[in-house]
């Protein structure tokens, strides 16, 4: 036959109270952990407001030692709705100019310009001189015009 009512009633406590143990034990690492984690988020907290006052610091060291470009000071000076009028009207000329300048295209021959990659080596290092002197030369040319202006000024 079965067990007793008593016996029974005793495993039901003895159970009962290895269930209570557990639910403590589990209670107690749930409340380490939530203290841990409140620690971290603190601490997380605490280093991004540390960047963020960094980051704000060195923004305003940087506006505060750049001068202002002259860009900055015509704005201090012009209202913004002018200033929108101007860069709108700078971008219709643009725009305009864009349209009456036809394309243009560099014919040497019946070869279009920069359509045809070298084909040999000579051609390549032939290629890259004439870059280099272009390059050189008109930075000559730049050079002379702004020792010019600054001899004028």
């Amino acid at each position: 036959m079965g067990a007793s009512s008593d016996e029974i009633t005793r495993q039901i406590a003895e159970t009962r109270d290895e269930i209570e143990g557990k639910i403590v034990t589990l209670r107690e690492r749930g409340e380490v952990a939530v203290r841990r984690g409140k620690r971290l988020a603190l601490i997380a907290a605490g280093v991004g407001a540390g960047i963020a006052v960094v980051g704000i610091g060195a923004f305003i060291v940087y506006r505060m030692t750049r001068p202002a470009s002259t860009r900055e000071r015509i704005e201090r000076v012009i209202p913004t709705r002018w200033w929108e009028r101007v860069i709108s009207l700078r971008r219709t000329v643009e725009e305009g100019v864009r349209r009456q300048v036809p394309p243009m295209r560099v014919y040497v021959g019946d070869r279009q310009g920069g359509e045809e990659p070298p084909s040999s080596n000579a051609q390549k290092i032939a290629l890259r001189l004439a870059q280099a002197a272009g390059t050189a030369i008109g930075g000559a040319i730049v050079q002379r015009l702004m020792q010019r202006f600054e001899r004028a000024a």
